[in-house]
């Protein structure tokens, strides 16, 4: 399911061109863990990194977890406990989480204002980047927000039926 969502949407309409090199050449480590609450998830993601920061063949990592029916708020914070770990670990400066969610919502955002679609999974996942990785990139924050702009006009110019195709999750 991951691997058709990163294939059809991120990659087919182009949200992170920095996805589709690493994609083909199955450099992009897609997990489901079975956590169905936030201690058993919260375990799996520990074991889960610990592996990926120690190997080189995955530049990223996608954890996700299909049996855990959580909500956006919930994952949320369970996203940021996780980056409050890896913190207390000294690795905030080597990597980086980013949460999607089937129910994503910026702060301030209406739920259906097509910018929550940036972060919109079909499960609740986990990102993880590595930092070095990124400034390989040679990208400002300036240019990563400007890319990010970029998407939601791009959704927001998408036609419902494109956006139920692309988001079938969200109807």
């Amino acid at each position: 399911m991951i691997n058709k969502w990163l294939e059809k949407t991120i990659i087919g309409l182009d949200l992170c061109p920095f996805t589709r090199k690493p994609f083909l050449e199955g450099k992009i480590l897609v997990e489901n863990l079975s956590g169905s609450n936030s201690r058993e998830a919260q375990d799996l993601f520990l074991s889960s990194f610990n592996t990926f920061q120690k190997q080189k063949k995955f530049e990223t990592a996608l954890l996700a977890f299909p049996a855990w029916k959580v909500s956006f708020k919930r994952f949320h914070e369970f996203s940021e406990d996780c980056g409050e770990h890896l913190a207390t670990l000294g690795l905030e400066d080597e990597f980086q989480l980013v949460a999607f969610h089937p129910k994503f919502s910026f702060e301030g955002l209406a739920y259906s204002d097509r910018a929550n679609l940036v972060n919109s999974s079909p499960l609740p996942l986990i990102h993880i980047l590595r930092i070095h990785d990124l400034d390989l990139l040679n990208m400002s924050t300036q240019e990563a927000e400007k890319m990010s702009f970029g998407n939601s006009k791009k959704l927001e110019k998408m036609g419902q039926e494109e956006v139920t195709d692309h988001f079938p999750w969200r109807s």
